[in-house]
């Protein structure tokens, strides 16, 4: 799988993502294998969402990757309302 640079973290992320939008409607078991088999391929960049499934997205994906966190690039997005003000960054 093709890899490049993301942005100044110079952190090397696979160019084709999965994504997880609807996620929640499939067949738990084998979204969860898709998702693995996708890893096994290399697609280890997984983009998903808070408002996906009212959360069921994030937390199939958590499944997915469940001891195998260091391999994934992971992007969560936040709802405005979720948003900390700039500098409060949660202890990150």
């Amino acid at each position: 799988m093709e890899q490049r640079q993301f942005g100044p973290s110079k952190r090397e992320v696979a160019v084709i993502g999965q994504g997880t939008w609807y996620i929640e409607d499939g067949n738990r078991k084998r979204v969860i294998a898709a998702l693995q088999r996708g890893l096994d391929l290399g697609a280890t960049h997984i983009d998903t969402a808070e408002m996906y499934g009212s959360g069921a997205a994030e937390e199939i994906v958590g499944e997915a990757i469940a001891g195998r966190r260091n391999e994934v690039f992971l992007v969560s997005k936040v709802l405005p309302r979720q948003r900390q003000p700039p500098g409060n960054h949660c202890g990150l």
